[in-house]
């Protein structure tokens, strides 16, 4: 967030933005915003934009290993010893990756000819 503010600065006092991003450089090092970043928030802050935070960013919401998740798994796999993770995952809308941790570390399952045993 510093370096946003001294970026908004920059642009207060109408000094460019390859100058803003060699005093960045020099006062923060290795730690200075990457080139790209630098200027879309020079660029934003010239538009107008006076908050320095981040925006809120939209993303999937977290999909954990919880006892329904596991249960819901369970009654599946029980039901059909020859399904797949990602049939698994398909039927029950969860990540591929959320499958197979509940295969291997709560059902102590392991990969045998792509297929998941006990």
């Amino acid at each position: 967030m510093d370096q946003r503010i001294c970026i908004k600065f920059c642009v207060k006092n109408k000094i460019k933005c390859a100058d803003a991003f060699r005093m960045l450089t020099v006062a923060y090092g290795e730690a200075t915003l990457d080139r790209s970043n630098v200027y879309r928030w020079y660029k934003m802050f010239l538009e107008g934009q006076e908050n320095v935070n981040d925006e809120e960013r939209v993303r999937r919401p977290s999909m954990s290993t919880t006892g329904e998740n596991i249960d819901k798994v369970k009654k599946i796999v029980l039901a059909s010893r020859r399904i797949t993770a990602r049939e698994v995952a398909e039927d029950l809308n969860i990540s591929i990756g959320l499958c197979h941790s509940i295969f291997t570390n709560d059902f102590g399952m392991r990969w045998v000819a792509a297929k998941f045993v006990p």
